[in-house]
């Protein structure tokens, strides 16, 4: 007998569990996370996304309006990413409104935010897939996971379409390439999430944790090598590096 689908959470309670009592300063609307909540007794601005939503023009535009507000009325106060979007909204409507620049704008509001001492920490708490996670999510210092979150950049039957490689071909690479693998572990392998929270995990003490750990040093293809996922990456980089410093 198949086993029922394990009931996905409520965005409020996936934001309890990060927060505690402290979520209830995080507005929802429209599937669009803004508001401020606490880490061990340290105040976070918070912005992000939930139920699969896909991000659009109004919705990039929000987010990036949340950041500015941080910055100019909590200054230095840590910035949490939280997402769980399907991607950028497939409308062609927004594309012709410019959704990329709306997109560019949230960046370089993140930008502005971590120059000006805000630290940037992402958390995947659902559906965290192309567009959507690039335009802020990536962003971030560090980026963290649930374990439940399906982290990618482009669905295989999307991949398929663009390289022309039948799908089953591109199934079958996924199983000895993290890179084509939608999952919080395969990601991790790449270096490209820090840690995975298990279920059994104390996620707000995981969260402070993060917060103290901060780092704006790129250390992912470091841990791409080591961990197996990306071998490769490190060593051109550094190679890249050496030549350019002569």
């Amino acid at each position: 007998m198949k086993k029922p689908t394990p009931k996905k959470p409520s965005a409020r309670a996936v934001l309890a569990r990060l927060f505690g009592a402290s979520a209830t300063g995080i507005a929802i609307e429209k599937s669009v996370l803004t508001g401020y909540a606490m880490v061990d007794g340290a105040k976070v601005c918070v912005i992000g996304t939930c139920d699969g939503t896909y991000i659009d023009n109004e919705a990039a535009l929000r987010l990036a309006a949340h950041v500015i507000q941080c910055i100019e009325r909590q200054p230095k106060t840590p910035i949490i990413m939280l997402v769980d979007s399907a991607g950028q909204e497939p409308n062609r409507v927004a594309e012709m409104l410019g959704l990329a620049s709306y997109f560019g704008h949230l960046l370089s509001c993140l930008e502005l935010a971590r120059r000006k001492g805000h630290k940037l920490i992402t958390v995947a708490t659902g559906q965290a897939v192309g567009g959507a996670f690039l335009c802020y999510g990536m962003f971030a210092d560090r980026i963290y996971a649930l374990d439940s979150a399906s982290v990618g950049l482009m669905p295989i039957a999307a991949m398929s379409a663009v390289t022309k490689i039948p799908a089953p071909v591109l199934e079958k690479l996924s199983k000895t390439m993290p890179s084509l693998e939608f999952g919080a572990a395969p990601f991790a392998l790449l270096g490209g999430v820090e840690e995975v929270w298990s279920a059994e995990d104390d996620v707000q003490a995981k969260l402070a944790q993060a917060l103290a750990n901060s780092s704006t040093e790129d250390n992912r293809a470091e841990l791409g090598k080591k961990r197996g996922g990306r071998k490769l990456a490190l060593d051109i980089r550094q190679k890249v590096l050496a030549e350019s410093a002569r």
